[in-house]
């Protein structure tokens, strides 16, 4: 059961619950402290990404349609 959340939010948000996690059980060295900051800076971008598409989503259907010129 989802509880209505989209399931790209859920993956984000474990992404990062993951990843501090990591950081802060894990011994913040080698691969796995890269691991853990990959998995914060993914889930970070791809909701930068998903909240630019948005955004320019929502100004294409806002803009008014041009009416064709009289004459």
């Amino acid at each position: 059961m989802t509880l209505g959340l989209p399931v790209q939010f859920l993956v984000r948000a474990v992404a990062i619950v993951a990843g501090l996690t990591m950081l802060l059980v894990v011994n913040v060295r080698g691969v796995a402290f890269y691991l853990a900051w990959s998995l914060i800076g993914l889930a970070f971008l791809s909701e930068a990404a998903s909240t630019f598409l948005y955004w320019q989503r929502g100004r294409t259907v806002r803009r008014p349609a041009r009416r064709p010129p009289r004459g």
